[in-house]
């Protein structure tokens, strides 16, 4: 049997680390909300954080002294037989998540809401949990801990998600329900009986989002939970298909990494519909099969072309990663004939990108506004929010050097003594992708309507974890032999702190709405349109059009301009020609009611979230529409019917 000593000096270590982080993110939120804490009744965590830490160190320096072997044995727990042992591992897995939410909700009341104080709780409801499935299953401590410190970090993402799901009928954030609209345009001609331009932005994910128009007229609960299925079961999916890559040998270990991938992968977040090109690349590639290989790339680089312009050479980069990791240059007669392969697909990825992309604009029917597409080269740069700022308190630089610090040790731990066994030339193009990766991430985060949180840095985070996944494991094919590789059980313990922590950090419950009014507000928008349709006159939604696609709203026809999305990202790019027509559409007085949101016309200053994008908003649309139009009729929701003015209020 293996000894547990590295399993329980990683546990107090770790422990030592989360309680002296505990104590200074708790002094923190006490001074924010001007909190006197030693005088407080807060003052019990703080003495509790340091006898926690006290306890760590005082078990870490015993560990190493003549009585740690002794003590060991006292931590030992023995796998009993029967049915109610086995059940006593589940039973207080799931009593350790609802401690854990009791305490951080309940208890604390939201007082400690960093990642500090969070993590130090569920680290010790883990244990608790662990000696549990010890006592019914057989197992390594290190193994159970690791399952049960996963599992909890998964079921808080899958509550997450889920607890978005809501019969609410108008939007639940600033542009949530426009999803579903463009979603809708997939079936345009059935649901609005017109044919309508398809998305600009993101077009692969109003595919994915477009399945459940295929029945008409569900409602819109059914749209949340086919993103939050979405959400969790694309990224379970592409966890699986890493750990088949990898081919680890062992199912539970298996089960372990798949579940830190899908964690992983939802830090930034890397949004679902680019991971079908990882799906495609993971599947498709193949050193030993060229030509599916080439097919692979080509694929899903179609995919990327309808994507996003930062993901167009990401098919061909994560291809030649897996062939840098595999495929070692002895292999090969010479040095440029290892190079030709990936050259290629570089090559041939990012040019098949870029004719997807003209063939999609084509097809979607947006030939007539190109510059549309072009809209993230025009936008500003708020190069403020790679640091602490009000739209991310964390900052873009700190938080992809938190996600890539695991990564950043495996790397080191894994090349020591063994650099000799890499030819260069593959050390250089992975670290150099992942640079290119890296600073192209942080431009695209600091576009205005980014930055505020770390999705933009997906690529980067994608090529990582791979990367470091085959390092951890070491599954690379090296050129030599190596000394034998014992993977690290504290950098593996490390690799999971970081994505359950963010887990923790985006646990986030929707604010209760209130229903009393909107069964009011529907039948007064039904009535507002139908007057007007009847009178000849347009209706313009700018948001909320999922009420005509889920047929909430009836009789109404659609006209497609000015989505509230597109309109906001005209804005922030300042594409003028698309403003001038709306602005032209708005004097002319071309619609008869206008539904609407979000109608602030104040500047906020720079230390508010999101102030850059408020300005411009305010601006560009929400003034030149009051201008030109009064509100009729405040809805809730922040919705409003607004009615053309007698005459302009503006010079």
């Amino acid at each position: 049997m293996k000894s547990s000593k590295p399993f329980w000096q990683v546990v107090f270590t770790a422990g030592l680390f989360l309680s002296l982080l505990a104590f200074y993110q708790t002094i923190q939120q006490g001074n924010a909300l001007g909190i006197a804490i030693l005088c407080s009744k807060w003052v019990f965590l703080l003495g509790l954080y340091l006898l926690v830490a006290m306890g760590c160190g005082f078990a870490l320096a015993k560990l190493r002294g003549e009585q740690g072997q002794r003590i060991l044995s006292h931590l030992e727990v023995e796998a009993h037989p029967g049915i109610t042992w086995r059940a006593a591992g589940p039973l207080a897995l799931l009593a350790s998540l609802g401690l854990f939410l009791f305490v951080k909700y309940r208890l604390l009341g939201g007082f400690i809401p960093q990642a500090g104080p969070s993590l130090w709780i569920l680290w010790w409801f883990t244990l608790g949990a662990s000696a549990a499935f010890k006592a019914g299953y057989r197992g390594s401590w290190a193994k159970l801990f690791a399952f049960v410190f996963l599992v909890q970090g998964v079921a808080l993402t899958f509550l997450s998600y889920f607890s978005s799901v809501s019969t609410y009928p108008f939007s639940l954030g600033w542009s949530e329900a426009s999803r579903y609209y463009y979603g809708s345009l997939v079936f345009a001609a059935r649901i609005y009986g017109q044919r309508v331009p398809l998305s600009i932005l993101h077009p692969t994910r109003y595919f994915l989002q477009s399945l459940p128009f295929v029945v008409d007229g569900l409602p819109i609960w059914a749209h949340r939970f086919w993103q939050a299925l979405l959400w969790l079961g694309i990224t379970s999916v592409t966890g699986i298909l890493f750990v088949r890559r990898l081919r680890l040998g062992s199912r539970f270990l298996g089960v372990l990494v798949a579940m830190w991938f899908f964690l992983y992968l939802l830090q930034g977040a890397v949004y679902y519909h680019l991971q079908v090109m990882i799906w495609i690349v993971l599947l498709g590639v193949s050193v030993r099969h060229p030509g599916r290989s080439l097919a692979a790339v080509v694929l899903a680089s179609i995919w990327a072309g309808m994507s996003r312009v930062n993901w167009f050479p990401m098919p061909a980069m994560l291809a030649v990663g897996l062939y840098l990791l595999e495929e070692p240059v002895s292999s090969k007669i010479n040095f440029w004939r290892y190079m030709l392969k990936p050259a290629m697909w570089l090559v041939l990825g990012t040019l098949t990108a870029l004719a997807s992309q003209s063939l999609y604009i084509y097809w979607s029917g947006n030939g007539d506004n190109l510059s549309a597409f072009g809209s993230s080269f025009t936008s500003d740069l708020l190069w403020d929010r790679l640091w602490a700022n009000p739209t991310f308190p964390l900052g873009v630089v700190p938080g992809i050097l938190i996600v890539s610090a695991p990564m950043i040790a495996i790397f080191v731990y894994g090349l020591h003594g063994r650099l000799a066994a890499w030819h260069p030339i593959r050390l250089v193009g992975l670290g150099g992708m992942l640079a290119v990766l890296f600073a192209g991430g942080l431009v695209v985060s600091v576009k205005i309507g980014g930055g505020g949180d770390l999705h933009n840095m997906d690529a980067y985070m994608t090529l990582l974890g791979i990367t470091g996944g085959y390092l951890f494991f070491d599954r690379a094919v090296l050129e030599k032999p190596t000394p034998v590789y014992v993977p690290s059980l504290l950098l593996g313990y490390f690799a999971m702190v970081v994505p359950v922590g963010f887990a923790i950090l985006s646990l986030a419950f929707p604010k209760p709405v209130v229903f009393n009014q909107v069964a009011q507000d529907i039948q007064t928008i039904q009535g507002v349109v139908t007057q007007a349709t009847s009178e000849g006159k347009e209706v313009l939604f700018i948001n909320q059009r999922h009420l005509l696609a889920d047929k909430t709203i009836t009789g109404v026809p659609l006209v497609a301009e000015y989505e509230l999305v597109t309109l906001n990202e005209m804005a922030m790019s300042n594409n003028q020609p698309y403003l001038d027509q709306f602005y032209s559409d708005l004097r002319n007085h071309r619609f008869g009611v206008i539904m609407v949101g979000g109608l602030f016309t104040d500047f906020q200053r720079s230390d508010y979230p999101f102030s850059a994008e408020n300005n411009s908003w305010a601006l560009r649309i929400a003034r030149p529409l009051m201008c030109e139009y009064q509100i009729e009729t405040p809805l809730s929701g922040g919705v409003a019917i607004m009615i053309p003015r007698e005459s302009s209020i503006c010079p």
